[in-house]
């Protein structure tokens, strides 16, 4: 089978690394000081670049762009560190606001989206159980509380999960709604997320833009990008570590000498070349499971991150290091709509 890139995803691929390529650790550490966790200027520089536009349909005057298109960007974005929010504003909001009146901002990077689900003790569900929609006049009023929205702090409008009689359905609740309160707060990654509380917000009944079908369908394929940001991070922490080892000298020697070293290299390479096949294989699968598939390459991207910030030392666990940072996202997106154990689990249950 044939895994080299066409002529466009070569394209969006150099872009990319262009895009990433100025952006150093120091870049990084003031961007994620920043108060939406990254530069919004960025942000529109991401979107003129088809990034976004990539993974909405042709009909919202998107790209119309394949999972394998769509995955070539994670993997490129993972593998430059990038701290624009692409997966959860981006490629989601994409996918979750196709054919509303919301989709033309999003692409163009003028509006941010992000998606509001988790709910305090729902733990990876999906469905709403705390935040209640119910109907009011020619609209709807929402009431309860979401947690750890990703990119919360930046978000212009807010794609929320809520009850309404025995179905989660979705809607939108822009930044400026009465009755909305946002509380940002640093996650694991260095972005900021929002605790997102509805005080009886009324919207209208363009609000409501779906129902649970188009959450499960949009958040299975957020998996699989969520895994090939996951490879390309890991491909990039590996790179990192190689050339360290070969470069830091311990006792007289390089570190990569010691064969001890050479052996762990060698087990790190293995699997990333596993994150790889696994990735392709769900990608080109039909009826593929893209949360296995993210179970197994979260679970391989945890160790090779682990054993990057081993070869480092002490010094692999600071910020002034991008191995820490490659780290932290790897934890964060492996837990991202199920973590290892919960998707290994699912796929055991499944066979």
């Amino acid at each position: 089978m044939d895994f080299d890139l066409d002529e466009d995803q070569a394209l969006f691929k150099a872009s990319i690394e262009r895009f990433c390529a100025p952006i150093d650790v120091a870049a990084r550490l003031r961007m994620r000081r920043l108060p939406d966790g990254f530069d919004r200027e960025r942000w529109r520089e991401l979107a003129a670049l088809g990034l976004i536009g990539l993974a909405a349909s042709e009909s919202d005057n998107g790209l119309g762009g394949s999972a394998v298109d769509c995955a070539v960007v994670a993997r490129a974005l993972g593998y430059g560190q990038s701290v624009e929010p692409w997966l959860e504003c981006g490629f989601l909001a994409a996918r979750l606001l196709a054919g509303t009146g919301h989709i033309a901002a999003v692409i163009d990077g003028t509006a941010v989206a992000a998606l509001a689900f988790a709910e305090a003790g729902g733990r990876y569900t999906l469905e709403a159980r705390a935040v209640k929609a119910r109907a009011a006049g020619a609209g709807f009023t929402l009431s309860g509380e979401k947690r750890f929205v990703l990119s919360g702090a930046a978000a212009d409008l807010f794609i929320v999960t809520a009850r309404l009689g025995e179905e989660t359905r979705l809607f939108t609740v822009p930044r400026g709604a009465a009755g909305l309160e946002v509380k940002p707060y640093p996650v694991s990654d260095g972005s900021v997320a929002a605790v997102v509380i509805l005080h009886d917000v009324a919207v209208d009944a363009e609000a409501h833009i779906g129902g649970f079908d188009r959450l499960l369908a949009a958040v299975d394929a957020a998996r699989l990008m969520a895994a090939a940001e996951m490879a390309g991070l890991a491909r990039r922490l590996f790179d990192d570590t190689l050339a360290y080892v070969k470069t830091r000298e311990q006792f007289g020697q390089p570190l990569g000498r010691f064969q001890v070293i050479q052996h762990r290299m060698v087990d790190a390479y293995s699997r990333c070349e596993a994150i790889e096949s696994a990735l392709y294989r769900a990608l080109l699968t039909p009826g593929a499971s893209a949360e296995a598939a993210k179970a197994f390459i979260g679970e391989a991207a945890i160790w090779v991150a682990e054993t990057a910030v081993q070869m480092h030392g002490g010094m692999g666990t600071t910020d002034e290091l991008g191995i820490c940072h490659g780290l932290k996202r790897i934890v964060l997106l492996s837990k991202l709509f199920g973590d290892p154990a919960s998707g290994l689990t699912a796929m055991a249950k499944a066979a």
